[in-house]
Formats: structure tokens, sequence, C-alpha cells
């Protein structure tokens, strides 16, 4: 994650913390409907008041990108937003330095996010923990280690930016990034190829299944 998410504190609350939080919070509350997924759109956080002095100079920013987080996670994972993303700060005198506590909710509003299941593309991720799909909603998806890459894998055979899948004109490229073991297609070690229905993408032990929506 970039921006605020870097900077690094020598103690107390760190502000990747409080994105990781929220991802977290909307994989745990997210809501099964009829055929869509709803994720939560309002969150709450509790802070000391030693990390809210430390975060007062930058709350704006660190409030829009954490709400941005909201936004590009439910658009990753194909869920909905009731509303727009709301994330507030608040201060609570009875916790500690690094302590946060959050409150996750479905607050309704006049923006409403629809579930990204028309995105042209979709990827099928596949690995230890089970099966996933991500909706290729952005020009370029990066893959790889890195919390900041679109779709993270805790797969320790992926590099950090392992490979980038990318929309060229009416169709999808798969490029590797220099990663250290490789990026195979459909078995094969390739460096960059474009991609047809049903490809499979192999990087370490997880398999990806490129498919046209």
């Amino acid at each position: 994650m970039e921006g605020l998410f870097s900077k690094t504190f020598r103690s107390g609350v760190q502000p990747v913390e409080l994105a990781k939080r929220i991802l977290r919070e909307m994989d745990a509350r997210k809501t099964v409907g009829v055929s869509e997924i709803w994720a939560p759109n309002r969150f709450e956080f509790s802070i000391s008041p030693a990390d809210a002095e430390r975060f007062e100079p930058m709350e704006s920013s660190l409030v829009a990108e954490l709400e941005q987080v909201v936004r590009d996670n439910a658009t990753e994972r194909g869920w909905g937003l009731v509303g727009p993303p709301e994330v507030e700060l608040f201060v609570d005198e009875g916790l500690k330095k690094g302590d946060i506590e959050c409150e996750s909710s479905h607050r309704e509003g006049e923006e409403k996010v629809e579930p990204a299941s028309q995105a042209g593309a979709i990827l099928v991720v596949r690995e230890d923990s089970g099966e996933r799909t991500v909706p290729l909603a952005r020009d370029v998806v990066t893959i790889g280690r890195l919390p900041d890459c679109d779709i993270v894998l805790r797969d320790k055979g992926a590099s950090r930016r392992h490979a980038q899948v990318k929309r060229t004109g009416d169709g999808w490229t798969l490029t590797d990034l220099g990663s250290t073991n490789g990026t195979k297609l459909n078995g094969a070690t390739v460096q960059s190829r474009e991609l047809d229905d049903g490809d499979r993408i192999t990087i370490g032990s997880t398999v990806v299944e490129f498919r046209r929506s």
C-alpha cells in the first residue's frame, strides 16, 4: 500500500494497520444477498489520545486513502456497497497507545456501488486456502506478495511483485515482472503472452484461471 500507508512511526498505531483492519472487517461482516454480496461501507475507529495526536496533521488525507481502500477492495472482490465509503477516527481515553477498536456497518447513501460483475474478464485464483474470483475492473492488475498488489498471494513461491495482467485493446496480456521463480501459462514459462479464455497461469503453487465474462 502506497502513500500514507508506507509511513512508519516508532511506536503506536501504524496507518497500514487501519487499512488491514478494514479489509478484515469487510470480509468478516459482508452480507450475502439473493444474488449479490454487500460489504460494510462505514468504519468507526477508536484510537488512543496519543495516536490521535500523531494522526491529526494528516487525518483528512489518511481518511481519504482509507475510504479508497474500501472502494478498491469491494471492486476487487466483486462486492457491492450500499453507500459511499465512510471512515471516521474517534478518541477513546481508555485506550492505550497502539490499541485499535473498529465498528463496521452498512450505511445507505445516495452513492451506491453495485457489485462489479461485468468487468469483461475475471481471474479465478485457486490457493491452498480456497478459491476466489477477482473481476478485472482495472486496466492493469498486479499479482504478488506485496500488500499493495491488486491480487495479494501468500504463496512463498511468488515474488513480491510477480506478474501483471494488462488490458490491451480488446484483449488482455500476461507479463512476468522479473519474478524469481518465473510465471507459467498453461505449463510453459513465459515472459509476456496474450491471454485466451480458459488459460491457466501458475505462480508458485497458485493457479490463476483467466476467463472472459
